[in-house]
Formats: structure tokens, sequence, C-alpha cells
């Protein structure tokens, strides 16, 4: 038993007792006996709804002014008990009951007044009820009296016809499963405050009692806490748990990813709660399974609201709840705050896992990469180089069978460009597999022969230091920029191509720019992912800007010690 329900086990003994005062002293007194029973007991039905709906959602507001609907109704009992210093109590609280009626009316369902027409109904009802009660008390007998009451009986039906617009409204804007709920709820609730001061004006002309009159105000006036509570308990309002068993939940069981959305959601009792995390490195929030999550927290939304979830300064992740149910960003502030490292671990491990379905996709791919590279240049041996030098060879035992005499210049002069065209295609070879320049020379200079061979004008500018930088870094930068200025010769269709080489905070800065047709992106080819795998093979970064029509912009960073 937590705090929650020793308190509502008190306000419950409190309301007995007081109903129990209320009828000894109007028994003993010379007070209306019957009709203080009859009151005690729609008391003690407004305490009771308020307190079985407190219970169930400790943080909503409806079951406290179920309470307060009880407390009203216990003032107007005082009159009734024959005590003359109560006489004042109850004139000044005769109608209060009603003020509560259409503040519940207004609040239903998240216990919160939203809206600026729903405030000012309930301000002219308690208004209606309290002051003009109050002025008619002191002025009764006077001719200010009726002008009272006139005045009083115009604001009160203000409060209504204010009432039923924001009402209405309401109804209009709600979905299919919330309008079944508030239909019968709003229709009862809205009837009953406006049949509750008209029965006598229009019962008692027609010659009906006065005790089937009070009898029939009072069955209406009980119908409400009891409307009021079976849309709290059957209206899809799930019952919302103390802080304290989330605590121990959270304590004993721990939270998986899919828990922690339904924990939260279990004790703020909104089963649409949903939560997302934070991935600083796409900028973006993600649900559980690291996909992009289905929220805008700039959504101009007023029946969702969004509560963002920080641990030390440090955005970790987003609730999105229906307002309508949770009228106070509080309840689920404190209840993010309890689950704060929960989100921050989640996040993290749906960080990891997204991290490490990524990296077994770029191992498989670098692993394809480097098998179709071997693939390829075997078959460049098999099918070119080797079968030149088969037939050169063969050239050559044809020509050292012949007899001497009959070797002719031109022959040996054949097999000598026919050697040099197979000592070139050896080159190539060497140079695709690692350029001769890069080993001898440098990054620079391996980068202005590509650029000096472009069949594209190509302009390079380089600033780097060349001593700094390791050759593993050194080697992924020369195949990065050769990769992009042939996919810029490829499918470009450029009339110029850029290449930057910068140098800061021991980082290597690529930029390659073209003024092609644009319109690449890393996924579309094997060419850019390829890029993209060799960057995050030594944990470095790459940007690609390439809008249509207006050139593609290759930015890369690359540590220098990698």
């Amino acid at each position: 038993m937590g705090s929650l329900e020793i308190a509502l086990i008190f306000i419950g003994i409190l309301a007995a007792l007081t109903g129990v005062i209320v009828i000894t002293v109007g028994a003993t007194g010379a007070g209306d006996p019957v009709a203080g029973i009859g009151l005690v007991a729609l008391a003690w039905i407004w305490a009771v709804a308020g307190i079985i709906a407190w219970w169930r959602r400790p943080t909503n507001g409806i079951g406290p002014l179920l309470l307060i609907g009880a407390v009203s109704v216990f003032l107007v009992s005082t009159g009734y008990v024959g005590a003359p210093g109560l006489f004042w109590v109850n004139a000044v609280f005769a109608t209060t009951p009603l003020g509560v009626a259409i503040h519940l009316l207004m609040a239903f369902p998240s216990g919160r007044v939203r809206g600026r027409l729903a405030v000012l109904a309930v301000v002219l009802g308690y208004v209606t009820c309290i002051v003009f009660d109050t002025a008619r008390a002191l002025t009764e007998g006077t001719a200010a009296f009726e002008l009272l009451s006139f005045l009083q009986s115009v604001l009160g039906l203000t409060s209504m016809a204010l009432a039923a617009i924001v009402l209405a409204r309401r109804l209009r804007a709600a979905d299919a499963a919330h309008r079944r709920v508030l239909l019968p709820l709003f229709t009862y609730g809205l009837l009953a405050v406006v049949c509750l001061p008209l029965l006598p004006n229009l019962l008692f002309p027609m010659g009906v009692g006065f005790d089937v009159v009070v009898s029939l105000q009072g069955l209406l006036l009980a119908g409400l806490p009891i409307a009021f509570l079976l849309g709290v308990l059957r209206g899809g309002f799930t019952r919302t748990t103390p802080l304290e068993a989330l605590s121990e939940w959270l304590a004993i069981r721990g939270a998986s990813r899919p828990a922690v959305a339904q924990a939260l959601a279990t004790t703020v009792g909104d089963d649409t709660l949903r939560v997302a995390y934070w991935d600083a490195s796409r900028g973006q929030y993600i649900d559980e399974r690291g996909e992009r999550a289905p929220v805008d927290p700039d959504a101009a939304d007023p029946d969702r609201a969004w509560l963002q979830v920080r641990v030390d300064d440090e955005l970790v992740g987003g609730i999105e709840y229906d307002a309508r149910m949770i009228a106070e960003p509080w309840p689920v502030r404190r209840a993010a705050e309890v689950l704060a490292i929960a989100l921050d671990r989640e996040r993290l491990t749906t960080q990891l896992l997204v991290s490490n379905e990524a990296l077994t996709r770029s191992r498989v791919r670098i692993v394809d990469a480097a098998d179709r590279e071997r693939s390829r240049i075997a078959r460049d041996l098999h099918d070119g180089l080797q079968m030149q030098l088969v037939l050169l060879g063969i050239e050559a035992q044809t020509i050292a069978d012949a007899a001497a005499e009959s070797a002719t210049t031109g022959d040996i002069e054949k097999l000598r460009r026919g050697i040099d065209l197979a000592a070139a295609d050896l080159r190539r070879l060497v140079h695709d597999v690692l350029p001769a320049a890069l080993l001898e020379r440098g990054l620079v200079a391996a980068t202005e022969d590509l650029v000096d061979r472009l069949s594209v004008p190509a302009t390079l500018v380089a600033q780097v230091d060349e001593t700094a930088i390791t050759t593993s870094t050194a080697h992924t930068a020369y195949f990065i920029i050769a990769e992009a200025l042939s996919n810029t010769v490829k499918h470009a269709d450029a009339s110029h191509v850029r290449v930057t080489l910068g140098q800061r905070d021991g980082r290597i800065a690529i930029a390659i720019e073209d003024d092609g047709v644009g319109g690449a992106r890393i996924g579309a080819g094997v060419g850019l992912r390829g890029l993209a795998d060799r960057v995050d093979a030594l944990q470095g970064t790459i940007a690609i800007r390439s809008e249509p029509l207006r050139g593609t912009n290759i930015e890369v960073e690359l540590p220098c010690a990698s």
C-alpha cells in the first residue's frame, strides 16, 4: 500500500465521519433529517466516485474534482441540520455543485481546463453559484434581490451555452473511439446541468410537489459523479501506477527497449505513448529497431504533446503522449526522469545495434569488393598478359627454330614490340593495384598524376604535410580520389573537376567537386558505396552534396595517423 492509497483511505474515513456528524446533528436538532440524510448520501456518492477515480489515475484531476463536488454537497447539507450559525454556509454554497459539474465537463478527461471558452465557462459558473448566491443572501427581502436573481439566471445560461459550444467542438474533433465515450457523458452532464435549475420552474406550475422536485434534482446530481466515474473506468483510460512501482520494476527487472515504452505508458496511463531515442550521429530520432521514428517534435497538434528527455543536459530521447489524457507534462517528466538512465542505455544499445548492422554490411561489401578486384586482376593476367606472353614464347621459339639466314629484322622487331606491350600491360596492372608514383613520390604526386591523365579538364590544389600522413591513410586517400574521379568521368558529364587536399587538426581533408549533372548518392551504385566503406574503415567522415543539374561535391576527412 502506497502513500496515495493511505491518503485516499483517510479521505474516505473523513467523508464517512462528516456524514455521520451531519446526520446526527440534523436528527437531534430542529433541522430536516430526511433532507440531511439524502444530501449526505449524495455527498458519499460523490466522495466514493472521487476516491476511485483518483486511485485509478493519480495524476489526473478528475478524482480531486469529484471530491470537491462531495465537499460542496456537504456544505449544502449544513442548511438542514437546524444550526443557526450554518445558515450562511448553506446560502453561500447552495448551488456550488452546479459550478463543480460545469468544471468537470470542461476538464474531462485530462482533469485540466483547456481553452479560453472553457475557462470562461468555468469562471462564470463559479461566479454565478458562489458570488451571486452570497449577494442574494445579503439582499434577501430587498428590491435588489430580484435583479440579482435575474442576472444570476442570465450568467448561468451563458455559462451553460459556452460549455455546450466547447463540448460540441471537442466531440467534432475527437476520433471515433473517444467520441463513443464522450458523447453519452457530455450529453448527460449538460442535460443535468441545464435541468437542475430549471426543474422547479417547470414542475411547480404543473402542480408537482416540492419533495418530488427535490428528489428528481438529487437523482440528476447523483448521476453526475457516477457518469464521470464510468467514463474513467470504461472509457479506455487505463489505470496509472505510482512512480514507486516504476522504480521497483526498474531495479528488479531492468528495462528492454519495448518495455521502457510500456512501463512509461502504464505509469502515466496512456496506451498511445511513444518513446523515441536520439541518434546524434544521424541527427534524428529512431525507434527501438533503429529505424527513423514516426514522430515530429515540431508538429502543431494540440492533441499530442512532446517531451524531451535529457541526462546531464545531453539529449537521449523524447516522449510523445496524448495531451487530452495528460493535461500537464510533469507526470510524464517525472516518470521519464526515473527511466532516463534506462532510456539512455537503450539509446546506446539501439545505436550499437545499428552500427553493428552497418559494420557487418560494410565488411561484406569490402570482402565482395576485394573478391571482385582479385577476380579482375586474375582475369586480366589470364586473358591478357598471360596470353601475350604465351604467343611471344611461341613466336620466339619459331624464330629460334628457323635458320639463321631466314630470320628477318621485321620478325625480331615484331617480337620486341610484343614484349614492350606485355611489359606495358604488366605496368598497368601493377599501377592499378598500387601506383608506383604513390610508393615513390607520395600522395600529392600520385594525385597530380591522376589529374593529369583525366580526359576532363581538372585542377588540383594541395597543401598537406605528407610526413604526418601514415601509409594506410595515404593509400586510402589516393584510392578515394581515384574512385571519385572515375565516377566523374563515367557518369557526371562534367566540363571541369577540382580536387583539393588540405590538412587541419590532425586530419586530412579531401574535396572533389565537379559541374556535372549531379544526382549522385550513396547506395545508388557500388562506386560511392565503396568510397563510404573505405572511409568507414579508417573512422573518417564523408559528405556528398549532389543536387540534380548542380554538380557533385564530395568531402572526406580522414585521420592522418590512422
